[in-house]
């Protein structure tokens, strides 16, 4: 079976270096796929390149088996898209916005009211006209024009904006069930851990540069530690660097840093200065993430 999106060496760069540059991407049918990076790295243009809104400098991409650049519309077809930035109209009612851009894909939108009962988007709110929503009803209604097609393959860029917590889990649930239905999930966030929650890999981007795939249950996050320490003066890091510390990041006199080794050699070094506090705890993703960006990762990457 071909892959969801097959992408090669694809290029786009913008004035003074931004853009994407050199991206190589599969993504199999069914995977759920976590799209990271701060924004600026680089994760929507990859999108736009991969839904043919932009046209690379150089590269190629295959999206459900077609290529973007000389079969545009198949591709689409197949595809349901949620910008990071949308405008709907401002003057229509909820319910005429979900008919127009229904009639737009050529799918039916068989999963409308499901995905609104998800969402938690009632009748009474889509008789009512877009002007008057807040920003979450303008992201549910954006969701639902999106997703009400069933499309094969999900592409989700910062999808829950907006949205209260509640929500929030909803909608991963509900995607973790879609993909388990055979559909692909490409979601694009800089929340670490929603990704972490719902996806089976996680492609990282910094700088315009795509680093390598990783599976999120590989990125060693188990022998992983999250540590805190407030000293009571001011510390040079370098007094505590051992084997294995990695992303550390200074507060005032809080310092933040992440520990892949046995901790013993940490603690032997902080016994011999002025500690004040310390919290250590198993690694969130967020912290394993500033550890792949810190400036000694780069080389590596």
């Amino acid at each position: 079976m071909t892959p969801a999106i097959e992408a090669r060496g694809l290029t786009r760069i913008y004035g003074e270096g931004r853009g994407i540059a050199d991206a190589t991407l599969e993504v199999a049918r069914g995977e759920k796929l976590g799209f990271l990076g701060p924004n600026g790295a680089g994760k929507t243009t990859f999108i736009r390149l991969m839904l043919g809104l932009l046209r690379p400098d150089r590269g190629e991409v295959r999206v459900m088996g077609h290529d973007v650049a000389a079969d545009r519309m198949r591709a689409l077809a197949e595809v349901g898209y949620l910008p990071g930035e949308l405008e709907l109209y401002p003057g229509l009612r909820g319910a005429t916005v979900l008919d127009v851009l229904g009639r737009l894909h050529p799918r039916p939108p068989v999963l409308r009211g499901e995905v609104l009962e998800v969402l938690g988007l009632p009748g009474a709110d889509l008789r009512r006209r877009v002007r008057e929503y807040s920003r979450g009803m303008k992201q549910k209604l954006a969701l639902v024009s999106a997703l009400q097609h069933d499309p094969p393959l999900v592409i989700l860029d910062e999808p829950t904006g907006g949205l209260d917590p509640v929500v929030q889990l909803r909608l991963l649930d509900w995607l973790d069930g879609r993909a388990r239905a055979g559909r692909t999930v490409v979601l694009s966030s800089h929340v670490l851990a929603e990704v972490e929650s719902l996806c089976d890999r996680v492609a990282m981007v910094r700088g315009g540069r795509l680093l390598p795939v990783r599976e999120v249950n590989g990125l060693g996050l188990g022998a992983m530690r999250s540590v805190a320490v407030r000293f009571g003066t001011p510390v040079d890091p370098g007094a505590y660097a051992v084997d294995g510390l990695g992303g550390v990041e200074v507060d005032g006199d809080v310092h933040r840093f992440t520990l892949s080794a046995p901790p013993a050699p940490l603690l032997a070094r902080l016994a011999g200065l002025p500690v004040a506090d310390l919290t250590m705890e198993p690694v969130r993703l967020e912290d394993a993430f500033r550890a792949l960006y810190a400036p000694e990762a780069a080389g590596a990457a």
